[in-house]
């Protein structure tokens, strides 16, 4: 077997992917799959397919071909808003862009047109978490334009929260977008389809019947593959939690001095941290780096055991305090949440294992 390796239960997204979808169909909401965290994965995507999920979201086009490649011929949106160079493939390959720019949406107007296919297009609206959006004020210029380009058609507006600033979703923001969307029907003269009202930190506003009402598509990955939510990690109750698991091997084990020597460069792997003295402790150096996840997201099984940081190819470990004895060459596992998955799904490094 080779390591690093990641352990992935397939079966336990599929739960999630029908049980998730199931649930918002209940509320009239229409369930678009985040997939990105796949990392193009033909094997994972089965998942997908089985609990029979029309609708997918990738921010990379290469994936979204892959899948369908693979036989996918539900609705696929693009999910992060198009670069000018890839609308050809966009057009070719999707049903759906997210947009925030009047000339992305006039090149997939016009190359929707030579191809002769329809393209439905959702403004992203910025209502506070500042990463993508179009600001409420200058809505409705966009759209009006929008109403004008042919073979594409404005289904509605949409926001992201809690990925970039982190701001939570929540009544007073969802209300916000709520009323843009009503503000924008009047002045089009239509009522619009979608209001996507965000990720998996947005699944805690469906309590409120309102909100619930009101939203029509939500975009979630995390809770699907590993029952979380964004908003500081906590489980989701009913779904399958952590389905990814990380199994690093042990390359040294050694008894060192706890605080490092000699004069410290801010731009070392420590980034100039203070390391508390502890005296002698037990590490261990495993075979796995930044390259390949992100260790602020690794959760040991094995308790006792510390993790200390991380350089490009080595993951230090305090084991000092770890139950059992441990030589070199022995596996130790980690639970891992979003940001680590993400990292080794796409990396080459890490060894992909199935679990159906």
């Amino acid at each position: 077997m080779n390591y690093p390796q990641l352990d992935i239960y397939v079966n336990k997204i599929e739960e999630n992917a029908a049980k998730l979808k199931e649930k918002l169909e209940a509320k009239n909401i229409k369930l678009t799959a985040v997939v990105k965290g796949l990392a193009g994965d033909t094997n994972v995507f089965k998942a997908y397919q089985q609990a029979e999920v029309g609708s997918i979201a990738d921010s990379r086009i290469e994936n979204i071909i892959k899948f369908r490649e693979v036989g996918y011929q539900g609705e696929a949106l693009m999910l992060r808003i198009p670069m000018a160079s890839e609308v050809e493939e966009i057009v070719r390959y999707t049903d759906v862009s997210l947009v925030t720019e009047l000339k992305i949406a006039e090149l997939i107007s016009k190359e929707a047109q030579r191809v002769d296919k329809k393209i439905d297009l959702i403004v992203m609206v910025d209502i506070g978490d500042r990463r993508e959006g179009i600001l409420a004020a200058d809505l409705a210029d966009l759209a009006l334009k929008i109403e004008e380009m042919p073979n594409v058609i404005m289904k509605g507006i949409g926001t992201n929260l809690g990925c970039f600033a982190g701001i939570i979703p929540d009544e007073n923001n969802t209300k916000k977008l709520i009323n843009i969307k009503k503000e924008l029907e009047t002045k089009l003269g239509r009522s619009l389809e979608i209001l996507s009202a965000g990720n998996t930190a947005a699944l805690r506003l469906l309590e409120n019947d309102y909100l619930a009402a009101e939203i029509s598509n939500l975009r979630v990955g995390e809770a699907v593959l590993l029952g979380t939510d964004i908003i500081n990690e906590s489980l989701i109750e009913g779904f399958n939690h952590y389905n990814f698991h990380l199994k690093a091997e042990i390359i040294e084990l050694k008894e060192k001095p706890s605080n490092p020597e000699g004069e410290m460069a801010f731009g070392g792997q420590g980034r100039g941290q203070i390391i508390a003295d502890k005296g002698l402790r037990q590490r261990a150096i495993l075979a796995v780096g930044k390259q390949d996840i992100d260790y602020h997201g690794l959760y040991p099984e094995l308790e006792g055991v510390e993790v200390l940081g991380c350089s490009s190819d080595h993951l230090i470990t305090d084991v000092t305090e770890a139950a059992g004895k441990l030589e070199v060459g022995d596996i130790l596992n980690f639970k891992i949440n979003y940001s680590a998955m993400l990292r080794a799904m796409t990396s080459q490094y890490v060894t992909k294992n199935y679990i159906e």
